[in-house]
This record gives C-alpha cells, structure tokens and sequence, in this order.
C-alpha cells in the first residue's frame, strides 16, 4: 500500500495541502508567536485531503496518518521564511530525513517495550474445539429452544409510527419519510411493513445532528441504534447522548472503529 504524497507527480494535490493543511496554523501574533490548531477538525480536513487524492486506500487506514501529517505541518509552519526556502530548495534531502527521523521514533517506540525473560517452558493447552457442524434446521431449533422473546420497544426505548411522529411534534409525513431517505433519522421495522422511529432521536422535533453519518458507517438501522444506546466509556457514555452535547466527531470517530 502506497500514499499518495509525490510533490512532482501530483501538483494539486501538493496545492491542496497547501491550502488546507498548512491552514491548521492560525497566527496570532505572527513576529513573536505562532499558535497551532491540531485539533480534531483540523485533522478531519486533512483526512480529505488524503482519502481523495488516495481512493484506493481506505479511509479508516489514512486515519492516523493524517494526524501524522498535522504534526508535521504544525512544526513546519513554525519555521521562518527562511528555513522553509532553504528546506524546499533541498526537497530530497527533506525526503530523506524525514524517512530517518521516522524510522528512529518507531524504533524509539519499540525499545520502551518491556522485555520480559521466563526460563519456564512454555505450556501447550489444547481447546475442544467447535464441535460438529450443524445444519441449519438444527441450529434454528437449537436457538429457538434458548431464545427469549423480547419487544422491540423493550430494547430500543419509546417508538412512533409517522402518524404519532406528526401528533407528538408536528412534523409532516413527508417531511419524516424524506429524512429516513436521506439516512437523517433511523427507522426500525416493526411487523413485515411497518416503520417506527425511536424518540430519542429527535430533539425539537428534529433528528439530532449526526444520527445520519453513524447510520452510513454502521449500516443496518437495527444495529446502529443498539450502538448508539449502548454505554460506551472510551467516549463518556452512550453515543447517542454524546451526539446530543454536540461531540459529533468523536462519535463518528468511535462508530469508524468500531464498524468501519
């Protein structure tokens, strides 16, 4: 796998760094001080910058190179005019240097590694293993047999059908079935036909803000909106409620590794 970072071959995309990376500084006092924003919006728009000049590279793989590239800008642009003249008229020793600058951090890296001697022998084990395939009757029959069943209001919290959705805020049919189009709001199928919508979703009567990037990454309505009620402490509690305190970013972040 290769990115796609050649200065002479791709004159765009080298002015879309320009322009788009090196807009990660924001100068506030441009003699004495420089303030870089390395944020994580600032590295999402570096993320688009890759993915789209690299498409066949997956996105959730240029994920941490693009903070490396923030990094990296971010220290260029500390540099005076001087010293980035004088680095871009050397641009393959640049090249160079930054492959061994590179290479000594990952070695760096591993050598904090905690090596970790032991002269016992090593224990062999052995698991019984999976156990006779079954057929697909039989499984059924099997889970069937264990299997509980649940109401879909009992998992997914309070539901409405597009009738009770208009009674409750207003919100016209057409206006709903539009939004479930676009992916805005999250539909679950109840019965063979039926769409109902869970409550907590809408705020003001409007689908919260980035209900519709979790609902791509993830796919399935169903299990889209079990991820977002579920607990999940690596972001401070359950998706859906950091949606609502406007911590969209992490949460698509979150749904990326999680389902990307």
């Amino acid at each position: 796998m290769s990115l796609n970072l050649d200065i002479s071959d791709n004159p765009h995309y080298v002015d879309d760094i320009g322009k788009e990376t090196i807009m990660v500084a924001a100068v506030r006092k441009p003699a004495v001080e420089t303030q870089i924003n390395v944020g994580s919006a600032a590295i999402a728009d570096i993320l688009d910058v890759l993915a789209r000049h690299n498409p066949g590279i997956p996105r959730a793989a240029l994920k941490e190179r693009s903070k490396v590239v923030a990094a990296v800008a971010a220290a260029a642009v500390q540099l005076s005019d001087e010293q980035q003249r004088h680095i871009l008229a050397r641009k393959k020793m640049l090249t160079e240097t930054m492959e061994t600058v590179i290479d000594r951090l990952a070695d760096k890296g591993r050598q904090e590694l905690i090596r970790f001697e032991d002269d016992k022998p090593a224990e062999v084990s052995e698991g019984e293993g999976l156990g006779d395939l079954l057929d697909e009757a039989e499984g059924r029959r099997r889970l069937a047999a264990i299997a509980v069943p649940v109401r879909l209001e009992d998992w997914a919290g309070p539901v409405a059908g597009p009738g009770e959705i208009e009674r409750i805020f207003g919100t016209r049919r057409s206006t709903l079935h539009e939004w479930q189009k676009r992916g805005a709001v999250i539909g679950l199928l109840k019965g063979e036909r039926k769409h109902v919508f869970p409550l907590a979703q809408f705020v003001d009567g409007r689908p919260i803000a980035g209900m519709g990037d979790v609902a791509r990454v993830i796919g399935n309505p169903r299990a889209a909106w079990q991820w977002l009620i579920q607990p999940k402490p690596s972001i401070g509690g359950t998706p859906l409620d950091q949606l609502k305190a406007g911590r969209t970013s992490e949460v698509i972040d979150a749904a990326e590794r999680d389902f990307g």
